[in-house]
């Protein structure tokens, strides 16, 4: 906050009177009287100043930085003067965040997504004349008095465009936070996928591990914990729903009002993307884990009832179910075989944690299996607040769609049954987290369409659960601890 010194009365007087009037004694050249200055803060007037500066700010910040005529900025609904280490978040249409960055000196505005999923900083140079480039606001770093040359090439290839480009360092501030020195890509290319309206922010702002990092250089969060800019090496997301809406990202720390319950704190497996184990998904109220199911070769054969089945050892129905029970029937024989000659301690964990855990299960102390067999690979997620959907491998992301009636290959999908979908469940770090229909069914009002969030990914080696997931929860990402705790959240964040 930025703080207006108000004199007392009687400084403030004699600061104003001509300088002989201090000389004290006669008209012998006389002594000088020192009196003491006291500083005197005023809370009222600190905070009317700071507003008003912040309005102008705003007024000029608007136009220059071409936001969308639609981005709320009313002064009387939302904070202007935000917390030491807050940014606020703009949604655009469901699909992507993003809030706003200055960089070099003096500061040149640009809107940027948070990305836990990348570790790079990149913003479009002057030198860029891509059409995205020309759309957006670019960095001249001819007009920065902190720039300094790192002349080093950059490129990175994203699920949905590449940027190209050269490295660069300079000051970069970030909610409040000021960051010297921070080395980051200036673009001279970017794909049409970053163009407008499509894209509405100028640039990405990487938050993920050191390790991920593009030609070396070092993260923003990274560089900010290194400088002890930050109280905590912790920053949070909450995300709003619905177009023009607010949410926040916390640098430093995490709010407890913007969650109910307690946090669930999971371990991320490998230190480069805020990676968990994912230990299964169910649909409503069954029992069997598709991911278990979707591991059949003849995905369309599986009947749905067996998938909204609340019990794993019902009746016989059909030769589907008959062919996998002889063949339970037939790996129990083996491992009873095995069993008897070796022993197998971990028969017992298997068969118990083949269900969902429940909110009051312990935290499991070891993986559990994806197939009834025990055999199957881990399966691990990333959180990932720079994608939109929910990716996942192919033959399960074909079975959600026969459940809830969407097209495999278009996501596209009836809007007279949303209200007859269940809720999908999760199980990540061995705690249970719920996905709603409104969550993974994007709708849109004015075409009056539906579509899926459930998209089928051919390369990622793991599940990727981007802003889809993560608008339902408060997201705390812990840096040294590595570890990302998630809650539900408590509040629409529309106006903050």
């Amino acid at each position: 906050m930025r703080r207006v010194v108000q004199l007392a009365p009687l400084a403030l007087f004699l600061l104003l009177l001509p300088a002989q009037c201090l000389a004290g004694g006669g008209s012998g050249g006389g002594r000088v009287v020192s009196i003491p200055l006291q500083r005197s803060f005023n809370r009222n007037n600190n905070i009317l100043v700071a507003r008003r500066q912040a309005r102008a700010r705003i007024a000029r910040g608007k136009e220059m930085m071409q936001l969308a005529p639609d981005v709320d900025f009313d002064e009387d609904r939302h904070d202007i003067e935000p917390d030491f280490g807050q940014v606020r978040l703009t949604d655009a249409t469901d699909t992507y965040y993003y809030g706003v960055i200055s960089v070099g000196s003096p500061g040149q505005n640009f809107t940027v997504t948070f990305d836990t999923g990348s570790a790079n900083m990149w913003i479009p140079g002057v030198r860029c004349t891509s059409k995205a480039c020309l759309q957006h606001n670019r960095y001249d770093h001819d007009l920065s008095a902190t720039y300094q040359p790192l002349n080093g090439p950059f490129a990175i290839q994203y699920g949905t465009g590449e940027v190209r480009g050269f490295t660069s360092q300079d000051t970069v501030r970030v909610g409040g936070i000021t960051i010297k020195d921070q080395p980051f890509a200036e673009t001279t290319s970017e794909d049409e996928v970053f163009e407008m309206p499509d894209t509405e922010f100028d640039g990405l702002f990487g938050l993920a591990f050191k390790s991920l990092a593009s030609g070396g250089l070092v993260p923003p969060m990274t560089k900010m914990i290194q400088e002890n800019l930050v109280d905590e090496p912790v920053f949070a997301f909450a995300l709003s729903q619905g177009h023009r809406s607010f949410g926040e990202l916390l640098i430093g720390g995490y709010n407890e009002l913007h969650y109910k319950g307690d946090l669930r704190w999971m371990r991320v497996t490998r230190p480069k993307y805020w990676q968990v184990t994912m230990e299964g998904i169910w649909y409503g109220e069954g029992k069997f884990n598709l991911l278990s199911l979707s591991k059949d070769g003849d995905i369309g054969s599986i009947p749905l009832d067996l998938v909204t089945s609340t019990s794993t050892d019902g009746p016989i129905k059909d030769n589907w179910h008959r062919e996998r029970a002889e063949d339970a029937a037939e790996r129990d024989r083996k491992k009873a075989r095995k069993k008897a000659k070796e022993g197998d301690d971990d028969l017992d964990l298997r068969k118990k944690y083949r269900n969902p855990p429940t909110d009051a299960s312990p935290r499991l102390k070891k993986l559990v299996p994806t197939d009834s067999s025990g055999a199957g690979p881990e399966t691990s997620a990333i959180m990932d607040t720079g994608t939109s959907f929910l990716l996942g491998d192919p033959n399960t992301i074909k079975l959600i769609s026969r459940i809830i009636g969407a097209d495999f290959r278009t996501g596209d999908m009836s809007c007279a049954h949303l209200s007859d979908l269940k809720s999908f469940w999760v199980s990540l770090g061995g705690y249970k987290f719920e996905i709603a229909p409104e969550h993974y069914v994007y709708r849109d009002s004015a075409k009056h369409t539906c579509s899926s969030a459930w998209v089928p990914s051919y390369d990622s080696p793991f599940w990727v659960l981007g802003d889809s997931f993560l608008r339902a929860y408060y997201a705390v990402f812990d840096m040294r601890d590595r570890k990302v705790g998630l809650a539900p959240i408590n509040m629409p964040l529309r106006h903050f």
